[in-house]
């Protein structure tokens, strides 16, 4: 088919200044209205489906006519999807995506479950499960698969508080041959959990898809420049210090505000590197670095925070954590799945109730998942 190209803005500077007769620049580039042709496109301010990806580009830019920010009028129009003028349910919805290596891709037309699987002695819920036995570890990832996962999360070295670092040779010597086997007999998508860029290049290249790192590419110093060049997904997580001396740094004035404010700083690093943002997944760091009741606040006010990092999607990892233990009096790990889905459930939508692009990073894949069903089909009732 014929392709249609649509120029939304053009010519975007800092500046204001005059052109000459009907063409004026402002920091949302220059206005044309002629018989053959307008700029910005006459429509963009009706068109989720436009808005949308343009947010990913520049969410901040101004449209020279309307003054207001492309985040603004992306708002305006979620805001307004009853509005008869804007004739907003004839417009596509948009569903945002992250690229996946092999010409894949996962569509946030759903909430995305990832399972873990930790190839560690000494994880706090799960170590010493799988390791050392590559067979074991290959059944449990197609399990989880088959319990409803849309991503197996293969972690080699323990972040839990108080861990050690691993040695980078003991890193991939656990999890690289799991990864080979799981592409071998599954095209799920697979993401490395890291702090090292040697081990996050040896996993891609082994099969996995995604990085997924704790310390949101500043532990190693090149990370961030691995990652851009093998153009590959990035979670990228919020955490005071290391695991080792991270929960003596719990000291927030707002943890919603502070936590919102160090990722998007996070996010602008990655982006200067060439992480661009389509490519990029934040994570607010459950139990790292926050006490129980900041664990609680930041879940109780998700939609906050998608707010102050532009609507970047999120992952959550509560799982089994040690604040669950802490408000329901369960003390063995295993015994939290209840609590779990719980607080899963509570960071998936905006003030609006909408559902949001999200990650759930969970143990027990069966049981979020069941729920997860269960929680969508009652928003989706009439």
């Amino acid at each position: 088919r014929p392709i249609d190209l649509d120029i939304i803005y053009y010519s975007i500077g800092n500046d204001e200044r005059q052109q000459e007769s009907s063409t004026s620049t402002l920091h949302g580039g220059i206005i044309i209205q002629s018989k053959n042709l307008e700029i910005p496109h006459p429509r963009m301010a009706e068109r989720e489906f436009v808005l949308s990806p343009l947010c990913d580009l520049g969410p901040t830019v101004i449209h020279p006519s309307m003054k207001l920010s492309s985040q603004k009028l992306l708002d305006s129009v979620s805001n307004s999807s009853n509005d008869d003028n804007l004739n907003l349910h004839q417009q596509p919805a948009a569903t945002q995506v992250l690229p996946l290596p092999r010409n894949r891709m996962l569509s946030f037309s759903e909430t995305h479950i990832m399972g873990i699987l930790n190839v560690t002695p000494d994880s706090f819920s799960d170590g010493g499960n799988y390791e050392g036995s590559v067979e074991l570890a290959v059944e449990q990832a197609l399990q989880m698969e088959a319990d409803g996962a849309s991503i197996i999360d293969v972690g080699g070295e323990s972040t839990r508080p108080g861990a050690k670092e691993v040695n980078i040779d003991v890193e991939l010597k656990r999890t690289i041959p799991v990864i080979r086997q799981i592409r071998k007999v599954s095209d799920i998508p697979i993401s490395i959990d890291t702090r090292h860029a040697e081990v996050a290049k040896a996993a891609i290249e082994a099969g996995a898809d995604i990085v997924n790192d704790v310390s949101g590419g500043t532990h190693d110093d090149l990370m961030l420049q691995t990652v851009s060049k093998l153009q590959v997904p990035m979670v990228l997580m919020h955490m005071r210090g290391n695991p080792e001396t991270m929960q003596t740094m719990t000291q927030y004035d707002n943890v919603v505000s502070e936590v919102s404010s160090s990722l998007t700083e996070l996010s602008k690093m990655a982006e200067k590197a060439g992480i661009p943002r389509w490519l990029q997944v934040l994570d607010p760091g459950i139990g790292f670095a926050k006490d129980v009741e900041q664990n609680l606040s930041l879940l109780k006010n998700v939609s906050v925070m998608r707010e102050l990092v532009n609507r970047c999607p999120l992952l959550l990892g509560p799982s089994r954590k040690g604040f669950i233990g802490k408000v329901t009096g369960e003390t063995a790990a295993e015994d939290r799945d209840f609590g779990t889905l719980a607080a899963c459930l509570a960071g998936l939508q905006d003030k609006g109730g909408k559902l949001q692009p999200t990650i759930l990073r969970v143990h027990n894949v069966k049981a979020v998942k069941q729920g997860l069903r269960v929680f969508e089909a009652i928003l989706k009732s009439n």
